[in-house]
């Protein structure tokens, strides 16, 4: 998240799934994200799909919880915004091809 703050961008809701052999993040973007959305290692849910959303007050696990609660009714994480600091993030972790 720290990469889309640098990027001078808001944070939108993020939940955590921390239950889980893997834990798995979820970061809520725009409707239509998913139909453009090609980032290696990562799965874009669509409209066929859904997430379960934790109550408000649910911001610790262990399980599902709020990472990151929204902000407000319409604030959601930008698609270009959240793609950059992905391919960033794999860059500083993989190193360059």
């Amino acid at each position: 998240m720290a990469l889309i703050e640098e990027q001078g961008l808001p944070v939108g809701p993020v939940i955590l799934d921390d239950g889980g052999r893997e834990p798995r993040m979820y970061f809520l973007t725009p409707l239509g994200t998913a139909v453009r959305w090609d980032e290696p290692g990562t799965v874009a849910l669509g409209l066929t799909c859904h997430v379960v959303v934790p109550q408000a007050d649910r911001v610790t696990g262990p399980g599902l919880y709020w990472y990151r609660l929204p902000a407000g009714p319409r604030v959601l994480n930008p698609p270009d915004g959240l793609h950059r600091s992905l391919v960033k993030a794999r860059r500083e972790r993989e190193g360059p091809l």
